[in-house]
């Protein structure tokens, strides 16, 4: 067996970092759709009661990971607004 040489670590790097309101609109687009999509099934599968309380709990998780996420942002904000 022999040993290849050993290669240097992959790194991705952008072109360009997206400007922050395009993240924040692809974010809230793709919400959206996903919103749209679990509404769409209700009305075309029926309001069935187990439906309802699994677009209930997508909604709920939703809200909690965009809380998550805006104290995490804020976090790392504040971090890098410390370092000299």
């Amino acid at each position: 067996m022999s040993t290849s040489p050993s290669r240097p670590p992959l790194r991705f790097e952008p072109a360009r970092p997206a400007p922050g309101r395009r993240k924040v609109l692809a974010f809230l687009l793709g919400t959206l759709i996903w919103l749209a999509a679990g509404v769409l099934a209700v009305v075309l599968l029926g309001q069935s009661f187990i439906l309802r309380h699994l677009l209930l709990a997508v909604l709920v998780s939703w809200c909690v990971f965009g809380i998550a996420l805006a104290f995490g942002s804020a976090s790392r904000r504040r971090e890098e607004g410390k370092a000299p």
